[in-house]
């Protein structure tokens, strides 16, 4: 897998931490196991619950909307918080806990829990920018995230905590050059980390090597829900199948995402024939590929966005599997170069982050097919800012549902919700994002994930995973998010992005920018 800010953290990474922080601040297409990755297509057709429950059964949990549990402006700079490193150290500045609602009956302790603290676990990279700088990765400063974490949990317990409980962050730092080698080791010792060594009541994870179906399923099984911050497609069936125990953050359904997709694309005329030595309009036959890492959630991802192409039809004439070298860099992509040039595709969609790779083998092979794209792409983080050369971008269109990964600051559409304006005011109290476009992303994503597990657990009543599951249930379609454009989330289909808008490369700005103000529902 291609190993860009957002593949190696999804959106996740840290910087270089301290031990101590302060307190205050589905089927494939093709040929997937050919060894050339090449196969025929051919015929395949919001906001947070921030207030205290007062009064009232767990039913009559409040909606979640941008006038009820939003943080109040008149919260100030975070004071309490607490975090956990591992190995495990001693949390600090945890203050006093305040006392738990009489109408809500949560056992004093449990899983994850005692009388006076509630733990979130919390994955992270330390050595993120030394990996980064390797790779010529330019403007994606993720900031810090260990104060990230910590002033969400300090924003929380500033406002009664969870079932007034101290919320307490626990990290679990993993090694890029170890994930990179052997995720399924890394994700079984995370899962072990937080299920056994450490109990938490929820686990975000940052890490998209991390996000395996190792993991997954091993938080699944314990009943402990995992929160994705993770770029890897998923579908509706394969979150069903863990129970409602996995919701991800970043990635919507892709069972819902393709169809959209592909008809927001018919919409904005990217069928149209294209010149692939000029990146211009042409008169060629359109032809369509599609690029996928070869792991089994892409080849899924794959196959259901080659069906929705085929609906209108462009049924993808090829699709390349690439795979991965032990630093995280593609190793075969150029070999996709010679293989769509040779059967005529013009039309190239990247289903997740692998395209940066493929654009710099096919610049270097002087080929410039029409690309399809979506947030999955990191457009603004991995693709704009001389991350690859412009006029592999001409022509590249698609949809896209979280703003900072998507623009630049001067194409940002303002405040999507309250939500995203408190979220941020409340993050940069404790560090600036001033010229961090993506560390503004990465922060968005803290506050809809610890904002929506307190919404979770209000809603269903308890601590426990099945609590958050039922409650996810109730507070899940009504949560106003503070990073993308409205929530998706519904009981049978956890996955947080509800709604994208057409975005383009527009030469004359040479940046991505929205096309409209128009919300295009997943899922419709």
């Amino acid at each position: 897998m291609l190993l860009t800010l957002v593949v190696l953290t999804g959106c996740g990474s840290t910087v270089a931490v301290r031990t101590q922080v302060p307190a205050d601040r589905g089927s494939t297409l093709g040929s997937a196991g050919q060894a050339d990755g090449l196969g025929d297509s051919r015929g395949v057709v919001p906001g947070s619950v921030s207030g205290q429950v007062t009064s009232g059964p767990p039913s009559a949990t409040p909606p979640v909307g941008p006038s009820v549990g939003n943080l109040p402006p008149s919260v100030t700079a975070p004071t309490v918080g607490g975090g956990l490193r591992t190995p495990a150290s001693p949390h600090h500045g945890a203050g006093p806990a305040v006392s738990t609602p009489t109408s809500v009956r949560v056992p004093a302790t449990g899983p994850g829990w005692d009388a006076h603290h509630v733990y979130i676990g919390v994955t992270t990279v330390n050595d993120f920018n030394t990996v980064a700088g390797a790779l010529g990765l330019k403007n994606v400063n993720p900031g810090n995230q260990d104060k990230d974490a910590l002033t969400m949990a300090s924003a929380l317990n500033r406002v009664g905590g969870i079932f007034g409980r101290t919320v307490v962050v626990a990290f679990d730092d993993v090694s890029s050059a170890s994930v990179l080698v052997n995720p399924d080791t890394d994700a079984s010792q995370a899962c072990v980390h937080f299920t056994q060594d450490r109990p938490v009541i929820a686990v975000f994870n940052t890490l998209t090597p991390l996000d395996t179906p190792t993991f997954e399923s091993c938080f699944a099984a314990a009943k402990v829900p995992l929160f994705n911050g993770s770029i890897q497609p998923t579908g509706t069936a394969a979150l069903a199948a863990l129970g409602g125990y996995v919701t991800p953050i970043i990635s919507p359904s892709f069972t819902d995402l393709a169809p959209v997709w592909v008809k927001r694309l018919a919409a904005e005329h990217y069928f149209a024939a294209w010149n692939i030595t000029q990146g211009i309009s042409g008169s060629a036959s359109v032809r369509v590929a599609l690029i996928a890492a070869n792991n089994p959630t892409s080849t899924r991802a794959a196959a259901m966005l080659a069906a929705a192409l085929a609906r209108v039809g462009h049924a993808p004439v090829a699709q390349f599997n690439y795979t991965s070298g032990a630093n995280g860099t593609t190793t075969n992509l150029a070999t996709a170069v010679l293989q769509f040039r040779s059967r005529g595709v013009t039309h190239v969609i990247g289903v997740d982050g692998g395209i940066k790779s493929f654009m710099a083998q096919a610049q270097a092979q002087r080929y410039y097919p029409r690309y399809g794209l979506s947030t999955l792409n990191t457009p603004e983080s991995t693709l704009a800012n001389g991350n690859v050369n412009k006029l592999q971008l001409r022509g590249a269109i698609g949809v896209g549902w979280d703003p900072p990964l998507d623009v630049a600051i001067a194409q940002d559409p303002g405040a999507i919700s309250s939500a995203e304006r408190e979220c941020l005011a409340t993050q940069q109290r404790a560090q600036s994002y001033a010229g961090m476009r993506f560390a503004v992303a990465i922060g968005l994503e803290y506050c809809d994930t610890f904002n929506l597990i307190k919404a979770d657990a209000l809603a269903g009543g308890g601590l426990a995973g099945a609590d958050l599951v039922r409650g996810q249930g109730i507070a899940g379609p009504r949560f106003v998010p503070s990073g993308t454009f409205r929530s998706g989330l519904r009981p049978g289909d956890p996955g947080l992005p509800g709604a994208a808008r057409d975005v383009a490369w527009s030469g004359r700005c040479s940046c991505f920018k929205y096309l409209s103000s128009t919300d295009y529902s997943f899922g419709s």
